[in-house]
């Protein structure tokens, strides 16, 4: 029998699972942006120039994720304990991810501009917006979902206990 009285996760193993929830969400962005530009080559019959577009955005944005990440998502992996993180039930943690990403863009627009953020209107950035919500929910939700995972694998002892009884 394995000693489960003090398991927990590593933050190796949470930086990891962190990563892999960064990809997935790049990758859900890279489906929706091939799918949108197959749409509007296909159905709409706009030039087939779209695609090559829809890549050279995924790579835009897929740099900008990352140095998101580092920013945000990286500190606040280690920062909060993954048992605290696991708790949140989905709804929550739907709303937490879907609202990390728009401070990380904040955060990164903050930097660039020296701290002066000024847009026109809301409507110059919010595809920039809806693209970040997307990525940091699905980011966000593979995380939880992995971390949950390994505390069924490897629950502590009172956890066991509990369920068991």
């Amino acid at each position: 029998m394995k000693n489960t009285k003090n398991a927990r996760i590593s933050p190796a193993k949470r930086l990891l699972y962190a990563l892999v929830g960064l990809l997935a969400g790049d990758l859900i962005l890279l489906f929706f942006l091939l799918q949108h530009a197959l749409h509007a080559t296909i159905l709409a019959g706009e030039p087939a120039r779209s695609l090559p577009d829809a890549v050279e955005t995924f790579i835009l944005y897929a740099i900008f994720s990352v140095v998101g990440w580092i920013l945000i998502g990286l500190p606040a992996t280690l920062l909060f304990p993954a048992r605290s993180i696991a708790r949140l039930s989905w709804p929550r943690a739907l709303i937490v991810g879907a609202a990390v990403g728009p401070i990380a863009l904040l955060v990164i627009f903050a930097l660039l501009s020296r701290s002066h953020i000024y847009f026109r209107d809301f409507a110059e950035i919010s595809t920039l917006f809806a693209y970040t919500i997307l990525v940091s929910t699905v980011s966000f939700m593979v995380y939880l979902a992995l971390l949950r995972k390994e505390m069924k694998s490897n629950p502590t002892r009172s956890q066991h206990f509990f369920h068991c009884a």
